[in-house]
């Protein structure tokens, strides 16, 4: 279960603040809802994938946390980074493990053939990283909605609490992003969006 927005909020607000372990304390509070997620996400990639979860987490940490200047508004903004950060990390991986050098000519399976996340399928992260910025400059919301649901495997009133939104507005979010995902996926023969 998602933390509460007034808790998120306030751990912020210290790390704002620059108070020392702040950084720490917000992962602690979040830790367990990160590592449920990247479970998930793990257990969707291909068997010779280089990421488990714990390394999942700790590369999510590092980009959203490890830097300087980290300024969240809210705990939406937070969760979003961290969505965006675990697709990086999940796209990176499968960037790596497609390469020559690693092995990347072997026969590689769809993502869709092994367990797709939240009823919506596509070939790869990289194809689906390749067409988000697109869905992005369209429709930013619908964008945040696809990373939460595909690369954090969160479930409709839960993104709808991180939004700020109605599930109702979730669900067309979803709606518009699956057309125009099927859409894209059709004019690139990337993958196809169910």
């Amino acid at each position: 279960m998602l933390e509460s927005s007034a808790d998120i909020t306030v751990m912020l607000e210290a790390i704002r603040n620059d108070q020392p372990g702040a950084g720490d304390r917000l992962l602690d509070a979040i830790h367990s809802s990160l590592r449920a997620i990247a479970v998930g996400q793990c257990a969707r990639e291909n068997a010779d994938h280089s990421l488990n979860a714990t390394a999942l987490v700790n590369e999510a940490y590092i980009k959203v946390l490890g830097g300087e200047n980290v300024d969240f508004e809210s705990r939406r903004h937070l969760y979003g980074a961290f969505a965006r950060a675990m697709q990086e990390a999940l796209i990176d991986a499968a960037r790596r493990r497609n390469t020559k050098k690693r092995g990347g000519d072997r026969d590689r399976v769809p993502m869709d053939a092994i367990s797709p996340p939240a009823a919506m399928r596509f070939a790869e992260p990289v194809e689906l990283g390749r067409v988000l910025p697109e869905l992005q400059e369209a429709d930013p919301r619908a964008a945040e909605v696809v990373r939460f649901k595909c690369f954090l495997d969160l479930g409709t009133e839960e993104i709808a609490s991180i939004l700020g939104t109605t599930p109702r507005t979730v669900q067309r979010d979803w709606q518009y992003a699956k057309a125009f995902l099927r859409k894209a996926f059709a004019d690139e023969h990337l993958g196809e969006v169910q």
